[in-house]
């Protein structure tokens, strides 16, 4: 399992994921006029796009000092080791958007939700990926963990950062309140096994979101909500 920290620019997927731009938008049913504006404005997305990502693979024991709290513990439950991830869609992505938010409300709008979705997707694909090169090597991955989600603690981030040198590697810091920038990026952490895990998810109870959950005041969750 190679140690050394891994760079590399990323594939944009073929299309944008219009279904989970319009919930970023807070659409739950899509409509014609979302469809079209998140169309309309996903190309000027794809230009402007840069996606990176960083990743490394450690024992777990070197993440000994680090607080990880209950629920990412019980995520590595079986594991021996961990991936650190860091991915973003780039600088330019963040400069469009504050450059529609001055002249086009409705454009800023749409290409906020399609650069969140589209992190998502670029995420997704990267860890198929992982998971796919792993397997060839008689290991198992489980779902990413994202820092900030159940009872872990934001401050993870920096130590992800720190530890994936993003700064220098892709352009990626972080704000004195322990914010990505630029905005639409992302990190997380991964168990790895010799024995198929899938992690275990913390749950609606101790999110840190679950006082503002727009999906809990509708009655579902983040991981099982669709849209027709």
């Amino acid at each position: 399992m190679n140690r050394t920290i891994s760079t590399q620019n990323l594939l944009l997927p073929e299309k944008p994921d219009l279904t989970q731009a319009a919930r970023y938008m807070g659409v739950h049913k899509m409509d014609t006029a979302t469809r079209a504006l998140l169309e309309g404005w996903a190309p000027s997305l794809w230009e402007a796009a840069r996606p990176r990502g960083a990743w490394v693979c450690l024992p777990l024991e070197e993440l000994s000092h680090w607080t990880l709290g209950k629920d990412l513990e019980r995520h590595f439950q079986n594991c021996t080791h961990a991936m650190l991830a860091a991915l973003t869609l780039g600088v330019e992505v963040d400069r469009l958007i504050r450059r529609l938010s001055a002249t086009e409300l409705a454009g800023a709008l749409a290409v906020d939700a399609l650069a969140s979705a589209l992190v998502e997707q670029v995420a997704n694909a990267w860890e198929k990926d992982r998971r796919r090169e792993l397997e060839g090597e008689g290991l198992y991955l489980t779902g990413r963990f994202g820092p900030g989600y159940g009872d872990s603690s934001l401050a993870l981030q920096g130590d992800l950062c720190r530890v994936l040198d993003t700064s220098r590697k892709m352009g990626l810091s972080l704000t004195p309140t322990l914010l990505l920038a630029p905005t639409k990026s992302t990190t997380a952490l991964l168990g790895i096994s010799n024995i198929p895990v899938r992690g275990t998810l913390a749950g609606c109870g101790n999110c840190k979101l679950k006082e503002i959950c727009e999906y809990r005041k509708r009655g579902t969750t983040c991981g099982v909500e669709g849209m027709e």
